[in-house]
């Protein structure tokens, strides 16, 4: 069994201590679910500083299209059953079949924003007037976490990808 080495001890205890402020911040500010914003911290993190900032940014475009579109589809089709279920899992089929297809970085915003309408529009539905509050406070949640989490990243001990691949390559 081997164990971990002394970098990947620091990211967990940075990723851990990133968790903890977004979960915190979350509370103090009376967040509905503050636990979106930990979990946002161990998604976007990663060992490399760019790496982070890189998944966080597209994770932030593809949680803010989503949010958007549920605030754009939601009102007008809650009437129509049918025809928001239809909408709805056009929305996400087409995005997540972009997001397989697009080999580059930005395919997460594809799948973000493929799964964050229905997280947000299908609890909508029994009370539509909702829709919005939702969208905001996801967003603020999701943002809440890679905020910290490129901060915590970048502030404490960054690593970068090019001396480890040196470093490996000698």
């Amino acid at each position: 069994m081997a164990f971990p080495s002394a970098r990947e001890w620091l990211f967990s205890a940075k990723t851990f201590a990133a968790a903890m402020i977004a979960l915190y911040i979350g509370l103090a500010l009376e967040l509905p679910r503050p636990y979106w914003a930990m979990a946002t911290v161990y998604i976007v993190s990663n060992p490399f500083v760019g790496a982070t900032r890189s998944k966080a940014l597209y994770r932030a475009l593809g949680t803010m299209i989503g949010a958007a579109g549920a605030v754009l589809i939601v009102p007008p089709f809650v009437e129509s059953p049918f025809l928001f279920s239809v909408i709805v899992a056009l929305w996400t089929g087409t995005l997540l079949y972009l997001s397989m297809f697009d080999r580059s970085a930005r395919s997460y915003v594809f799948l973000l924003a493929g799964y964050t309408l229905p997280l947000i529009a299908l609890p909508a539905v029994t009370n539509p007037t909702t829709v919005f509050d939702l969208a905001i406070t996801r967003t603020e949640e999701i943002l809440l976490g890679i905020v910290v989490a490129s901060v915590v990243g970048s502030a404490v001990f960054p690593s970068r990808l090019a001396p480890t691949l040196i470093e490996r390559t000698d």
